[in-house]
Protein backbone atom coordinates (compact mmCIF):
# COMPACT_ATOMS: atom_id res chain seq x y z
CA UNK A 1 0.00 0.00 0.00
CA UNK A 2 0.97 3.49 -0.51
CA UNK A 3 0.36 6.43 1.81
CA UNK A 4 0.69 9.51 0.37
CA UNK A 5 2.53 12.39 2.73
CA UNK A 6 1.09 16.23 1.91
CA UNK A 7 3.34 18.92 2.27
CA UNK A 8 3.28 20.12 5.61
CA UNK A 9 2.41 16.38 6.54
CA UNK A 10 3.59 13.43 8.01
CA UNK A 11 2.58 9.95 8.19
CA UNK A 12 3.52 6.91 9.98
CA UNK A 13 3.09 3.08 9.64
CA UNK A 14 3.87 -0.07 11.16
CA UNK A 15 3.37 -2.15 8.13
CA UNK A 16 5.02 -2.86 4.71
CA UNK A 17 3.28 0.36 3.15
CA UNK A 18 5.26 2.70 1.30
CA UNK A 19 5.26 6.39 2.49
CA UNK A 20 5.45 8.95 -0.87
CA UNK A 21 5.96 12.83 -1.05
CA UNK A 22 6.73 14.97 -4.26
CA UNK A 23 6.96 18.14 -4.49
CA UNK A 24 9.85 18.55 -2.37
CA UNK A 25 11.86 22.51 -3.31
CA UNK A 26 12.96 23.93 -0.64
CA UNK A 27 11.27 21.86 1.88
CA UNK A 28 12.61 19.11 3.59
CA UNK A 29 11.66 14.87 4.01
CA UNK A 30 12.24 13.46 6.68
CA UNK A 31 12.45 9.59 7.28
CA UNK A 32 13.10 8.29 10.59
CA UNK A 33 12.29 4.11 11.30
CA UNK A 34 12.91 1.79 14.05
CA UNK A 35 14.38 -1.12 11.72
CA UNK A 36 13.34 -3.87 14.57
CA UNK A 37 9.31 -3.01 14.61
CA UNK A 38 9.22 -2.25 11.52
CA UNK A 39 7.86 1.00 12.14
CA UNK A 40 8.25 4.48 10.26
CA UNK A 41 7.60 7.75 9.61
CA UNK A 42 8.11 10.52 6.94
CA UNK A 43 7.50 14.36 7.49
CA UNK A 44 7.79 17.00 4.62
CA UNK A 45 8.36 20.20 6.17
CA UNK A 46 8.53 23.60 4.55
CA UNK A 47 10.18 25.99 7.30
CA UNK A 48 13.02 25.18 9.77
CA UNK A 49 10.92 26.04 12.99
CA UNK A 50 7.96 26.73 14.57
CA UNK A 51 7.69 30.15 16.59
CA UNK A 52 5.53 29.27 19.56
CA UNK A 53 2.41 26.92 19.04
CA UNK A 54 0.99 26.55 15.70
CA UNK A 55 -1.85 25.57 14.10
CA UNK A 56 -0.38 23.14 11.78
CA UNK A 57 3.05 21.61 13.13
CA UNK A 58 4.03 19.72 10.18
CA UNK A 59 4.84 22.65 8.59
CA UNK A 60 8.30 23.33 10.81
CA UNK A 61 10.74 21.36 10.69
CA UNK A 62 11.00 21.27 14.80
CA UNK A 63 7.36 20.74 15.68
CA UNK A 64 6.82 18.29 12.60
CA UNK A 65 9.64 15.73 13.66
CA UNK A 66 8.41 15.92 17.73
CA UNK A 67 4.72 15.41 16.64
CA UNK A 68 5.68 12.26 14.17
CA UNK A 69 7.94 10.72 16.71
CA UNK A 70 5.43 10.87 19.29
CA UNK A 71 2.96 9.09 16.79
CA UNK A 72 5.97 6.30 16.06
CA UNK A 73 6.53 5.66 19.57
CA UNK A 74 2.65 5.21 20.41
CA UNK A 75 3.29 2.53 17.14
CA UNK A 76 5.73 0.59 19.21
CA UNK A 77 9.08 2.25 18.29
CA UNK A 78 11.91 2.56 20.48
CA UNK A 79 13.97 5.95 20.82
CA UNK A 80 17.14 4.60 21.33
CA UNK A 81 16.82 2.35 18.34
CA UNK A 82 15.61 5.16 15.60
CA UNK A 83 17.59 6.51 12.58
CA UNK A 84 17.07 8.92 9.86
CA UNK A 85 17.55 9.54 6.78
CA UNK A 86 17.12 13.44 5.26
CA UNK A 87 16.36 14.64 1.20
CA UNK A 88 15.41 17.99 -0.17
CA UNK A 89 16.58 21.51 1.26
CA UNK A 90 16.67 22.78 -2.82
CA UNK A 91 18.27 26.33 -3.48
CA UNK A 92 15.14 26.89 -5.79
CA UNK A 93 13.80 30.56 -6.41
CA UNK A 94 15.15 31.34 -3.31
CA UNK A 95 15.10 35.43 -2.95
CA UNK A 96 16.12 35.22 0.97
CA UNK A 97 18.82 37.04 2.53
CA UNK A 98 21.73 34.93 3.99
CA UNK A 99 21.28 31.26 3.88
CA UNK A 100 18.01 30.07 1.71
CA UNK A 101 15.21 28.16 2.69
CA UNK A 102 16.73 24.85 1.90
CA UNK A 103 19.82 25.28 3.55
CA UNK A 104 17.88 26.28 6.80
CA UNK A 105 15.55 23.76 6.64
CA UNK A 106 18.54 20.94 6.41
CA UNK A 107 20.06 23.18 9.07
CA UNK A 108 17.01 22.25 11.12
CA UNK A 109 16.66 18.77 10.42
CA UNK A 110 20.27 17.99 11.44
CA UNK A 111 19.73 20.10 14.68
CA UNK A 112 16.00 18.34 15.35
CA UNK A 113 17.62 14.94 15.32
CA UNK A 114 20.86 15.09 17.00
CA UNK A 115 18.69 16.61 19.78
CA UNK A 116 16.23 13.39 19.78
CA UNK A 117 19.39 11.75 19.73
CA UNK A 118 18.76 10.16 16.46
CA UNK A 119 21.61 8.89 13.60
CA UNK A 120 21.29 10.28 10.66
CA UNK A 121 22.50 7.64 8.33
CA UNK A 122 22.05 8.99 4.65
CA UNK A 123 21.20 12.46 3.23
CA UNK A 124 20.78 13.91 -0.46
CA UNK A 125 20.04 17.15 -0.28
CA UNK A 126 20.76 20.80 -1.62
CA UNK A 127 21.35 21.47 -5.54
CA UNK A 128 18.84 23.58 -7.39
CA UNK A 129 15.89 20.63 -8.37
CA UNK A 130 12.94 19.32 -7.16
CA UNK A 131 12.85 15.82 -5.74
CA UNK A 132 10.22 13.18 -5.18
CA UNK A 133 10.81 10.52 -2.38
CA UNK A 134 9.21 7.08 -1.45
CA UNK A 135 10.24 5.44 2.12
CA UNK A 136 10.01 1.73 2.97
CA UNK A 137 10.16 1.73 6.59
CA UNK A 138 10.57 -2.05 6.43
CA UNK A 139 14.11 -1.70 4.73
CA UNK A 140 14.96 1.77 5.53
CA UNK A 141 15.67 2.34 1.77
CA UNK A 142 14.56 6.03 0.65
CA UNK A 143 14.36 6.30 -3.07
CA UNK A 144 14.56 9.94 -4.56
CA UNK A 145 13.54 11.23 -7.98
CA UNK A 146 15.41 14.29 -8.76
CA UNK A 147 13.97 16.08 -12.24
CA UNK A 148 17.54 16.71 -12.96
CA UNK A 149 19.31 13.56 -12.11
CA UNK A 150 18.93 9.72 -11.96
CA UNK A 151 16.87 7.62 -9.36
CA UNK A 152 18.99 6.53 -6.53
CA UNK A 153 18.52 5.24 -3.37
CA UNK A 154 19.78 6.16 0.54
Amino acid sequence: MTIRVGVADWRVTDDDSLLVTSGLGSCVAVAVYDPDVDVGGLLHAMLPEADGPVENPAKYVDSGLDEMLSAMVRLGAAPENLSAKLAGGSTMLDLSVGDSVGARNVAAAERALADADIELLATETGGESGRSVSFSPTSGDVTIDRVDAEVHVI
